[in-house]
């Protein structure tokens, strides 16, 4: 019996990647798939299959010190920033086939999606309940550069859950790891991200029980020049939601719809 899908598990410089790529057909692009803040490729859970089930090439990350990926020691890992991570995510692009890009980010995955595509100009950029350049808004609170950022499981669950089933909800707080502080401190000025940078077509994808500080998500798609979708009974992690599978069918509705056909 032959799978539908190559499932590949691979280190890249110090970036965890878990491929899931349609054996098939030829892939329509390659996805990478950004985790947010504290969460790791396993975010992707639901979202990568339905992608890869479309016909995408899907590429689910983790950065360095959460699961799969190489620890760095703890003076560098709490100076990384989004431009390091997005820098991380052009070496693995870099390793790609070159077919047409596709970045997806959630949260802090967002901003480091929005930064990413200023280098590598995708064919589409999506980002997920997520954050923006400083002139956008939301409330960015700077922490202690000298410890890495972990809720409790309490608060995870009440900034980042809305509607989601108890076992996925155990299952995903059980895998959330420390995450740079200097993700959350590092400046988001003209200088890493301006208005007018992103030119590739855009959708945001927004939760209306977000317990996060992430702007307000209609007012990052006009900034971003793009699309916006509203799910409103989902929290902020609404991949692992039950209103995950109704949003990953949006967005490959949008995919379809936006990217250029053979």
């Amino acid at each position: 019996m032959f799978s539908d899908f190559l499932d590949e598990r691979r280190v890249i410089g110090d970036v965890f990647v878990a491929s899931l790529t349609p054996q098939q057909a030829r892939p329509a692009a390659d996805v990478i798939l950004i985790p947010g803040s504290c969460h790791g490729f396993w975010a992707w859970r639901f979202w990568q299959p339905a992608l890869a089930a479309a016909g995408y090439a899907t590429h689910a990350l983790s950065m360095p010190n959460h699961t799969g990926a190489p620890f760095l020691p703890e003076a560098d890992y709490l100076k990384l920033t989004p431009s390091d991570y997005a820098a991380r995510v052009a070496m693995v692009a870099a390793a790609l086939p070159g077919r047409p890009l596709v970045l997806v980010g959630h949260s802090l995955g967002g901003i480091v999606a929005q930064i990413a595509a200023r280098m590598l100009r995708p064919a589409a950029l999506i980002p997920v309940a997520s954050t923006g350049a400083d002139e956008v808004g939301g409330s960015r609170v700077e922490v202690d550069p000298n410890r890495a950022i972990l809720p409790s499981p309490e608060d995870a669950a009440r900034m980042w859950f809305a509607d989601v089933e108890p076992e996925v909800l155990e299952w995903a707080l059980s895998l959330l790891t420390g995450e740079s502080p200097a993700t959350r401190n590092a400046p988001r000025g003209p200088e890493v991200i301006a208005r007018g940078d992103i030119t590739c077509p855009v959708l945001v994808v927004g939760a209306g029980r977000d317990g996060s500080t992430v702007p307000p998500q209609p007012a990052l798609a006009e900034w971003l020049g793009g699309d916006c979708v509203m799910f409103p009974t989902a929290g902020h992690d609404i991949m692992l939601e039950r209103q995950a599978w109704a949003a990953v069918r949006r967005v490959i509705a949008w995919l379809d719809a936006k990217l250029p056909q053979d």
